[in-house]
């Protein structure tokens, strides 16, 4: 076995330069579809310059259909038909059970050079327990000399890149906010979609365009509440808290969690690493940081205590919700002493 050879490039550079040659195996992992099924595009155009003879050299193979490691082998073995290149593309193993798993790293073994196997070990396990996507994809790359390993996922730079990328494309052009929102996704599939919806309506595209497509109209609102009352601009606050008036339960809660993260970031918490362990807007928790900037962490606890308790007693029926909450709203403004 010899170890695989990791693409020193990201998967952008890669996209954007692939190599002439590909080599005999490359495994490719990581959270995107869309840049994996890229990739597999131009490692093909590499393979099998020809467009005409690509029916004939270039076989799909579905891994959860796969019976053994001999369906792979089989396709492997086959000489190319009028072309340098036979290319075979084994897509869908990111769910596969071991023993099945197994059997493609056996099938990897020593794929001859006539021969580009591609392994589409890509997209996010069904069943995340215990799985190590990255491990399993080294072992199937283990089996070749000079196999290469692929990383289908966007650092925070290449999203940025990324969203410049699909805006060309798309024939927008992008604010400054508007890019950085989008970038914090580090989400291929989120950007693409977006900017070709964004496209259909806009040639500029805004915050204000991302925020609406992103978020629903109610949201929205709860987002302006929070930046008032995080700017310390109590009388816009407590105008946009007329607006849930009928509700009020729904702004406390928005506002107890903002306080939360606020705490959590004035202790030294990277808004990036919380908003993934979170599940949260990724842009929303960043723009957060502003304000743990400018509070101290005692008083970013005060301001939990405050919102929990207040929270507490409107959901037990001990303290009327509207007024609560424009209490809640006024202290929350308060300047911290």
């Amino acid at each position: 076995m010899s170890p695989a050879t990791r693409a020193k490039a990201g998967i952008l550079d890669f996209l954007a330069a692939p190599p002439g040659s590909p080599p005999p195996l490359i495994v490719l992992y990581g959270k995107e579809h869309l840049l994996a099924d890229r990739a597999i595009t131009e490692i093909v155009k590499a393979a099998v310059p020809d467009e005409t003879l690509r029916d004939l050299n270039v076989d799909s193979l579905d891994a959860s259909s796969l019976e053994n490691a001999g369906s792979i082998i089989g396709r492997v073995s086959a000489l190319p038909f009028l072309a340098q290149r036979r290319v075979v593309i084994v897509r869908g193993s990111i769910d596969l059970k071991k023993d099945d798993r197994d059997a493609i790293v056996v099938a990897c073994e020593d794929v001859p050079e006539h021969a580009v196997l591609i392994v589409d070990h890509s997209g996010r396990p069904a069943r995340p327990q215990g799985r190590k996507p990255k491990d399993e994809a080294a072992a199937f790359a283990a089996g070749t000399k000079g196999s290469l390993l692929l990383d289908c996922t966007l650092s925070a730079p290449e999203a940025a890149r990324f969203v410049d990328e699909c805006a060309a494309e798309a024939g927008v052009k992008v604010d400054s906010d508007a890019r950085e929102m989008l970038a914090a996704t580090e989400d291929a599939s989120e950007i693409k979609n977006a900017l070709d919806r964004l496209a259909l309506t806009t040639k500029r595209v805004k915050v204000a365009d991302v925020r609406d497509y992103q978020v629903s109209p109610q949201e929205a609102k709860l987002w302006d509440l929070a930046d008032a009352v995080h700017d310390r601009r109590v009388d816009r606050a407590l105008a946009l808290a007329r607006e849930f008036f009928d509700s009020p339960v729904g702004p406390l809660q928005w506002l107890a969690g903002d306080a939360q993260v606020i705490w959590e970031l004035s202790a030294g918490a990277r808004p990036d690493e919380y908003a993934r362990a979170t599940g949260q807007n990724a842009w929303r928790i960043g723009k957060l940081t502003g304000a743990a900037r400018r509070i101290t962490p005692a008083a970013a606890r005060r301001n939990v205590d405050i919102t929990m308790k207040a929270l507490e007693r409107c959901i037990t029926g001990k303290r009327e919700p509207v007024q609560t909450l424009e209490e809640v709203i006024v202290r929350l403004c308060e300047t911290p002493k």
